[in-house]
């Protein structure tokens, strides 16, 4: 009889030992094959539906030739690589010198401007576009309004509505993300390779220029490639400052393809044009790269040491980071605001007519705007929660295996990260539009999963790098499962890292439009997509919704500085 439970027992322990090492390689590889799904089927439909004509058999050119012969296609293409480079130049100088501020000085108030650096990342470019229009509109600019009547300057040469002014408001809006790439890099650079340099006769300048920029060109390039391609392929500034005044973009003719009369082919081949070029970059980023080598860490004991600079210098740092945060965000949201609180708006604020009307229309009145704002919420916070679930997997996937198939899936599951959400989006809407989730929620979240997975995914890699194998092997080696030992163990040393990543995503969910406004429907509007629907009412309106999604905003952002230390790692 013993020996009969001792063999039920041992048979029971082993179905379940059995099963655990099924899930343990099933459910981590599942999620790998669903994000090789997610990223190659959008893309191939894309470029498929550019190849086909509605009506014919058969593969056809016949949408490219009708491009290369387009002179408004081929203005909104140059308009597009102007943007796209003036904004990736623009915000790797800017960005590059705000890290080193933060990072290697000793300026009053470089803790607090460390964080301060983000604020614009936390607010969306569409208000920031809309916000300086509210600023310097020739008649009805507030900073038009203060030079004109306190210091007697004439403002109106400035014109916002043009393509500078689309550089200026997307330089502004994107500058952190090349922050974010450069800051954990330079801190970590070793300070002796310096001061090597200038033992040897270089100075300051020489030494940023010959020392310090190569050894963080891997970051930067990094950087300057994803500024290239959300700024190049950004549907929200250009749609307020550029399209209404005849500068058109590759974006905006994308969405005046799928309007009425609808033409998915044109688009198709606009999206499959843009998605070669920022192929052309990624390969170039890679051959600059190269076999170099960029170690700035090893083993003997460092200590980056500030730089020595004189009083004005140091003025000069402070006056950059002031500027900046004054023109990125201060500026923006106190423009924002006042017109919001105005019951019109003509350059000026009135405190003596100061309302809520505004206000209260859009969240009470207004129905589109409250269950816009339920749905930016539900798709938000269900978008992060499945990504980062998603991207967990496959990175402790990628990180357990180190072969050839590893090395081989990881480009291509980082794919999304290089197209722009309305190209994302358009091959999303090719892919689905004849199905039944065509116009509901769900078609705009795996729009978001599909799109943002490789942020995840790359991020936790980065954290899931830092923890010791033997960490895992301890526990397993004492009976935990392999479920047991994500739970006790990898989850919550992760845990930081996690939360910061949920944090991001959900603002970035909040703040998104490119991929929405081609797969939205009656009843599932967001935020973002309400505030465009409105500007055909109401600007002042808009700016009421805009105050509402800057506090959401504002509230992720509170909650994402408590674990400011995993941005900056």
């Amino acid at each position: 009889m013993d020996g009969y439970f001792q063999t039920v027992i041992t048979t029971s322990l082993s179905d379940q030992d059995v099963w655990t090492r099924r899930i343990e390689r099933w459910v981590p590889g599942l999620a790998i094959a669903l994000g090789v799904f997610l990223a190659v089927i959008p893309v191939a439909a894309t470029l498929l539906r550019s190849l086909t004509l509605d009506g014919t058999d058969g593969l056809t050119l016949i949408h490219y030739t009708k491009l290369f012969t387009d002179p408004r296609a081929q203005l909104a293409a140059r308009n597009t690589l102007i943007i796209g480079t003036s904004v990736t130049l623009g915000s790797a100088l800017l960005g590059f010198l705000l890290a080193w501020i933060v990072s290697r000085t000793e300026i009053p108030g470089r803790r607090a401007f460390e964080l301060l650096n983000l604020v614009p990342f936390f607010t969306s470019p569409y208000v920031g576009a809309m916000a300086w229009q509210y600023l310097t509109a020739p008649n009805s600019g507030l900073l038009v309004y203060l030079a004109r009547n306190w210091l007697g300057l004439d403002l109106s040469f400035l014109r916002i509505n043009s393509i500078g002014g689309v550089i200026w408001v997307l330089v502004l809006f994107y500058t952190p993300f090349i922050y974010l790439f450069v800051i954990g890099p330079m801190r970590n650079l070793n300070g002796a390779l310096e001061d090597a340099a200038r033992v040897h006769g270089l100075g300051f300048i020489d030494t940023m220029r010959r020392i310090t920029i190569p050894l963080l060109a891997p970051a930067l390039l990094s950087g300057a490639i994803v500024v290239f391609v959300t700024s190049a392929g950004l549907f929200d500034v250009p749609v307020i400052l550029a399209t209404p005044y005849a500068i058109p973009t590759i974006p905006a003719l994308i969405f005046e393809s799928i309007g009425y009369p609808s033409d998915f082919g044109r688009a198709a081949a606009l999206g499959t044009m843009m998605m070669l070029v920022i192929v052309g970059l990624i390969l170039v980023q890679k051959y600059i790269i190269g076999n170099r080598r960029f170690e700035t860490v090893s083993g003997k004991g460092y200590s980056p040491r500030p730089a020595k600079l004189g009083p004005l210098s140091h003025l000069t740092c402070l006056a950059i980071e002031i500027f900046y945060i004054g023109f990125g965000a201060i500026l923006p949201l106190i423009a924002v605001l006042l017109v919001a609180l105005s019951p019109i708006w003509k350059g000026w604020f009135d405190p003596n007519r100061a309302t809520l009307e505004n206000f209260r229309y859009v969240l009470e009145e207004f129905d589109m705007t409250q269950h816009a704002i339920l749905n930016s919420t539900f798709l938000s916070v269900l978008g992060a929660t499945l990504i980062v679930a998603l991207g967990f997997l496959q990175a402790y996937r990628l990180q357990s295996r180190q072969g050839w198939l590893a090395k081989t899936l990881q480009p291509i599951l980082s794919m999304p990260n290089g197209i722009p959400g309305i190209i994302f989006g358009l091959g999303i809407l090719i892919l689905l539009i004849r199905t039944p989730l065509y116009g509901t929620y769900w078609i705009i979240l795996i729009a978001y999963v599909a799109h943002y997975f490789p942020f995840a995914m790359r991020s936790i890699g980065a954290l899931l790098m830092s923890l010791s194998p033997e960490l895992e092997q301890s526990a397993r080696s004492c009976g935990a499962t392999w479920w047991q030992t994500l739970r006790m163990v990898v989850i919550p040393l992760s845990r930081p890292g996690l939360i910061a990543t949920w944090l991001m995503l959900f603002i970035i969910l909040v703040r998104e439009l490119g991929s929405t406004i081609l797969l939205y429907g009656q009843g599932t509007e967001t935020i973002s997509v309400a505030m465009l629907l409105l500007s055909e009412q109401n600007f002042l309106y808009v700016a009421a919704l805009a105050i509402v999604q800057v506090a959401l905003l504002s509230l992720a952002f509170a909650l994402l500085s408590r674990n400011s230390k995993s941005l900056f790692q």
